[in-house]
């Protein structure tokens, strides 16, 4: 055998660099199916050193090679296809033995190319295949060689009813061919195991029945389910009708793919269903083509006991490969990773390579990659699992970042097992640019030449790119700036806990730093859990102190100095600074100085303020007020001046950090104070409200009043449970008051209800006699339900109780102008035991209020000095002034007690060269002139 070196069993693969490939599911065809008029003579060419060509089993550079054929030998080609030829070796030496088979097209010389005809290829045949669908095995559909065109055949009987002259059957036959143009053709599916054919648009009569995966050809009709199928029923062509749900269209326009056999034996079916027989079956990872058919098939042509016969792959079995091919570089991620024969695990491994090896490669599926590789010098095509290697980056970026490892190396291959080239202690920062998913690319000395070599992106950490300028407050003590991000390293400077500090990011972990040693500036790093970051937006809070007492610092560190205390409860305004602390403004000896308050310290949640507003004009709440015979004593003795009344009604007056604001705590609620906790601090050596904490309590629920309020107000009422209608009261069978040796009963008052100005023991004995208040916790307990009547009504705060402002001067719980601030501070100093309350607020607001007014101390007092009237009579007017109106008359020997100021002096004015005295007039402040010398028309007395 000069030509020909035979080949055994042994399957030897050839793959070349960068070939696109026509690998259709062909077998070698027999000398009969090949027309002569497309015979050609080529001539082998190789360039190979073994100077000879193989001659494949398929058309697949895969598949098993029959023979070698050597240079300059003459074969016959019996059909050209896209990248090779089907061809005929016969040798002259040896019988004429011959030898079909499949030949690269680049490996022939044609002899007369420009007339060579190549025919029809294989998957023409199989577009030819698609358009006809006349198999009467699938389908027993008429041809037009059987039938007329119309395809639903009448019989004779039909015609003689239906056609009963020329021009009439004319007419009809014009009618059917117009339906018919209406009507689609489709080829299709059966679907089903049994696919019916019924004899009408309904499911009760079957005509004919098909298997699963028959191709169907069917058309279209007016009904939106069924479609219209001829069949053959009887012996006679018959219409029928196919359900849509029985069946599926093929694809009008067919698409060539080129896939994978993904499955250990991948089939290529008779029918389009997994239930038929196979024609042909495939090792996974074999590279196949075929064509789209529908949603579940794709189409695909195989030799089959020597016929080229259409087949059906179902697209389970197989994994497309890409359309466009892309260039790749990526990295090695096994220990060996290999370069395979197939696309497939199991088959044999062309080449390994090392972990971290870079290769190049290019896209073919979803799970691999193909690639080009060198046996003895020859390229051969291989392929790459997709998890086997981690493809580069496109793009490279050069950054900077923090060495996480100590060391930190840079390896020579991108895999940590491989050579370091270099190494970097912790917190060195770095530069590098972006490889691939899980790799940066360094460039390093290396024996004296720069080396690219690789770094683990879980070893560093990145810089930001847009580095933001921050304040902090230092959290350790002290807080170091270091020489590198690590903690680890030398520290550059020290600062002391609650320093505010400036730094710029630079990582997520690190911050960095400009510090200036000996004049000279350095960059430094600060942990970023060393430092806490300021708010970048301020904002404004009212709060209340929660701690006895509630610090400013000087700094935001509870170590540094305290520059102002409060009281708990204490109302508080401050700002928004950093997570764990606000700024205040405070001011010591009248000058502003900034301090801190730590978040623990302070509510803003704990306050809640309504303002409520009353459609009351202010001067006319006060002037209703006048009438009421307002008291600027508990007492009820000393009138209270207009002045007194416009300070105390006025909510504007009352800051939100006093305890005078308390005023305005709603008290509808219980507080949920501790006994013991009120017995031990509040209660303790106070009368017979001593160990009565228990009283409050039960009477805060019972009744739904806050028990803070309800002990203040005792406590208010009783002098600390020192009153006589605390300590009891001896009365008789009817209430009245007597003596200890007469008293049928004792009777306690601890709120004063009932003791009305003038005759405060009698009318509270009396009330608390009528109630059964015979024990302290009787007299706290139901005292409560009657104060729980204002609350009820709307009057639930002491402001509310005192001045009534839904209906000023009726009803009101007392006449002491006073009275609602004076309670306020044993509510404050209650509330200060407490730990968890909220405090809400309702405050009061007129109609044409002002922001403030009146004169708490503006109080009328009545010490002995007097005027008498010594002219015949005297207007009294509402000002110092004849501008004034006049409010009465008094005549000669009138005497009217004088006001004093709190240096006990009298009160005068000097207007129009008259002397102008402020008196007490009808429990009002008024004015009376004394003339030009200030006694013409007075006299003074008890001066």
């Amino acid at each position: 055998m000069r030509y020909l070196k035979k080949i055994g069993i042994t399957l030897i693969v050839f793959s070349f660099i960068f070939q696109s490939f026509s690998l259709p599911l062909n077998a070698i065809v027999s000398s009969q199916e090949v027309e002569e008029e497309n015979v050609q003579i080529a001539s082998i060419v190789s360039e190979n050193e073994a100077n000879s060509v193989p001659l494949y089993e398929e058309a697949s550079e895969t598949s098993t090679i029959l023979a070698l054929l050597e240079a300059k030998v003459e074969v016959i080609v019996l059909e050209r296809l896209e990248s090779f030829s089907l061809v005929e070796y016969i040798e002259k030496e040896n019988n004429r033995e011959s030898f079909r088979g499949f030949i690269l097209n680049e490996s022939l010389t044609f002899q007369e190319d420009e007339q060579f005809n190549v025919g029809v290829s294989n998957d023409e045949q199989v577009v030819e295949k698609d358009t006809n669908f006349s198999n009467g095995e699938e389908l027993d559909n008429p041809s037009p060689e059987d039938h007329d065109t119309e395809e639903i055949p009448v019989n004779k009987e039909d015609n003689a009813q239906t056609i009963t002259d020329e021009t009439e059957a004319s007419n009809s036959q014009a009618e059917i061919g117009l339906l018919q143009t209406k009507q689609e053709t489709y080829f299709g599916i059966a679907l089903k195991d049994k696919t019916n054919v019924y004899k009408t648009t309904s499911t009760d009569s079957i005509l004919k029945s098909y298997a699963q995966g028959s191709l169907l050809k069917y058309k279209s009709t007016t009904t939106k389910d069924w479609y219209e199928a001829v069949v053959m029923h009887n012996g006679e062509w018959t219409t029928g009708y196919i359900h849509k749900n029985d069946v599926e269209n093929i694809d009008n326009t067919p698409t060539t793919l080129y896939g994978i056999a993904s499955k250990k034996t991948t089939k290529v079916y008779s029918k389009a269903s997994t239930e038929s027989s196979s024609l042909r079956t495939y090792e996974q990872g074999s590279i196949l083509k075929y064509k789209t058919l529908t949603s579940e098939w794709y189409e695909a042509t195989v030799m089959h006991n020597g016929q080229w016969t259409t087949g059906y792959i179902h697209k389970d079995d197989v994994e497309n490969t890409v359309v466009n091919k892309e260039s790749l570089q990526g990295i090695g991620l096994k220990d060996s990773t290999h370069v395979y024969t197939k696309a497939t695990r199991s088959s044999k491994s062309l080449k390994s390579y090392v972990q971290g090896s870079i290769l190049k490669y290019r896209t073919f599926s979803n799970d691999w990659y193909e690639a080009t590789v060198y046996i003895n010098g020859n390229p051969t095509i291989g392929y790459i699992h997709k998890s086997d290697v981690e493809t580069l980056l496109d793009n490279k970026e050069t950054l900077s970042g923090v060495g996480l490892k100590n060391p930190t190396a840079v390896y020579s291959k991108a895999s940590t097992n491989s050579l370091k080239l270099k190494t970097y202690s912790i917190g060195s920062i770095l530069k590098y640019r972006t490889f691939s998913e899980n790799w940066y690319e360094a460039t390093v000395k290396y024996n004296g030449e720069w080396t690219t070599g690789y770094i683990h992106k879980s070893h560093v950490e990145n810089a930001t790119d847009t580095p933001q300028n921050l304040k902090g407050i230092g959290l350790n003590s002290p807080t170091h700036v270091y020489t590198r991000a690590s903690t680890n390293s030398e520290v550059l400077k020290s600062y002391s806990h609650g320093t505010i500090l400036k730094y710029r990011t630079f990582s997520s972990s690190w911050y960095e730093a400009t510090v200036y040693i000996n004049g000279v500036a350095k960059t430094g790093y600060i942990h970023t859990n060393h430092v806490e970051g300021l708010e970048s937006d301020s904002k404004s809070l009212d709060g209340i102190a929660l701690k006895n007492p509630t610090n400013v610092y000087t700094k935001p560190s509870k170590s540094s100095s305290i520059l102002k205390s409060y009281a708990k409860t204490s109302y508080l305004k401050f700002k928004t600074f950093s997570k764990n602390w606000y700024e205040a403004t405070v001011y010591i000896n009248g000058k502003a100085n900034t301090g801190y308050i730590h978040h623990d310290d302070v509510s803003a949640d704990k306050v809640i303020t309504n303002v409520t507003n009353y459609s009351t004009n202010f001067k006319t709440a006060v002037d209703i007020q006048m009438t009421r015979t307002p008291k600027a004593d508990g007492q009820g003795q000393i009138p209270a001046t207009r002045s007194q009344v416009e300070y105390y009604i006025n909510s504007s007056n009352f800051s939100k950090s006093s305890a005078d604001y308390l005023q305005f705590l709603v008290l509808s609620k219980p507080a949920g104070l501790n006994a013991t906790e009120v017995n031990k601090k509040i209660l303790n050596n106070h009368g017979t409200l001593t160990n009565q904490a228990k009283a409050f309590i039960d009477a805060g629920k019972k009744h739904n009043v806050n028990e803070a309020y309800l002990i203040a107000h005792a406590l208010l009422e009783t002098g600390n449970g020192s009153s006589t209608l605390a300590k009891g009261v001896p009365v008789d069978n009817k209430g009245n008051v007597v003596s200890a040796d007469k008293a049928v009963h004792t009777v306690y008052n601890m709120y004063g209800i009932g003791a009305v100005d003038g005759k405060a023991l009698e009318g509270g004995a009396k009330r608390a006699f009528n109630e059964g208040w015979f024990t302290p916790a009787d007299a706290i307990i139901g005292g409560a339900e009657f104060i729980n009547t204002y609350i009820s009504r709307g009057q639930d705060t002491l402001y509310k109780m005192r001045w009534n402002p839904s209906s000023p001067g009726y009803p009101q719980y007392a006449t002491d102008v006073a009275w609602a601030i004076k309670q306020t501070a044993n509510i404050s100093r209650i509330y200060n035991l407490l730990d968890d309350f909220i405090l809400i607020y309702d405050v009061p607001k007129y109609r044409d209020q002002p922001s403030s007014s009146g004169n708490k101390d503006a109080g009328i007092k009545i010490g002995g000095t007097s005027i008498e009237i010594t002219a015949s009579s005297l207007n009294v007017r509402t000002g110092a002034g004849t501008s004034y109106a006049s409010i009465g008359g008094v005549k000669k020997g009138t005497v009217l007690n004088l006001s004093l100021d709190k240096n006990n002096k009298i009160i005068s004015k000097n207007v129009e060269g008259h002397v102008w005295y402020q008196v007490i007039y009808a429990n009002s402040i008024a004015w009376v002139s004394g003339g030009t010398n200030g006694t013409e028309y007075i006299k003074i007395i008890g001066k």
